[in-house]
């Protein structure tokens, strides 16, 4: 997978591939960051799947926790 940012200063992009990516169909999606980020706050104001394993694990990963969980 390729990814990366640009801000362009025309209409015209252009982009080079790998050489294993020739003769393969890709996708290629152009959007803006501020208007995708403003549609997902949109759609889930919690943003739940924006925090990241580490961080919940801080928070559920402890004894607390488990004797909270331990009945169901």
């Amino acid at each position: 997978m390729i990814r990366t940012l640009m801000v362009p200063d025309n209409q015209d992009i252009s982009i080079q591939l790998p050489e294993p990516y020739i003769g393969k169909q890709v996708e290629i999606i152009a959007f803006t960051i501020n208007d995708a980020t403003e549609e997902l706050r949109v759609q889930d104001k919690t943003l739940t799947h924006y925090a990241s394993q580490k961080a919940l694990a801080k928070d559920w990963l402890n004894t607390e926790e488990d004797q909270a969980w331990q009945n169901l």
